[in-house]
């Protein structure tokens, strides 16, 4: 075992106290147990540097800690390609900068997809749920600044039901994510293609 591998390895492990420290926070009252707070010793100093990133938050959505544990998995992908003796060549960390830039941006637009399709099949079975305060009511909130704005750059100046905004968003989401998807893998390709 090569001090490549063992640092592939630590990275690994740091990855997945991070993930389980972001999952704490969905949970009322669990990051602040005894466990939480050594996890919130160990972890926030590397999540805060990712906090400062304003744009990657959006409504109530906040991808910091994603764009933290993305940047994770690609060191250790890179930590164990250096274990397996792959030479070390600046294209190679060029492709994969672009490939990591794309999947980060993939998955948030991925997260977002799925959130608008469970909004959709909700609104289509129970109706807005508006009579009271609900997840829903909090969820539409969060969502109809993002899904009113990619909607309306389809119907400009025409009024536009809840649901068919919905609807274009989660189909310009999802046909968004499928081109650029294409378009890194091609690029990560080609950019790997460089001699140096």
């Amino acid at each position: 075992m090569n001090i490549f591998s063992i640092l592939a390895s630590v990275v690994s492990i740091y990855t997945l106290l991070c993930f389980v420290r972001v999952m704490l926070s969905w949970f009322p009252g669990a990051e602040y147990s005894r466990f939480g707070q050594v996890l919130r010793q160990m972890c926030d100093p590397y999540l805060d540097i990712f906090r400062r990133f304003r744009f990657l938050r959006f409504s109530s959505f906040d991808f910091t800690p994603a764009i933290g544990l993305c940047v994770l998995m690609a060191l250790q992908a890179f930590f164990n390609s250096l274990a397996m003796g792959k030479a070390f060549r600046i294209s190679t960390i060029l492709s994969m900068l672009v490939m990591l830039v794309g999947n980060i941006f993939t998955s948030v637009l991925g997260f977002f997809a799925v959130i608008i399709l469970v909004r959709l099949i909700v609104y289509l079975i129970i109706g807005d749920g508006q009579g009271s305060y609900s997840i829903w009511t909090a969820m539409d909130r969060a969502i109809s600044p993002i899904i009113f704005r990619i909607a309306g750059a389809f119907f400009r100046g025409q009024s536009i039901s809840f649901v068919k905004a919905l609807v274009t968003s989660l189909i310009a989401l999802l046909l968004s994510s499928v081109l650029i998807s294409y378009v890194i893998r091609v690029l990560g390709g080609l950019i790997s293609l460089i001699p140096f």
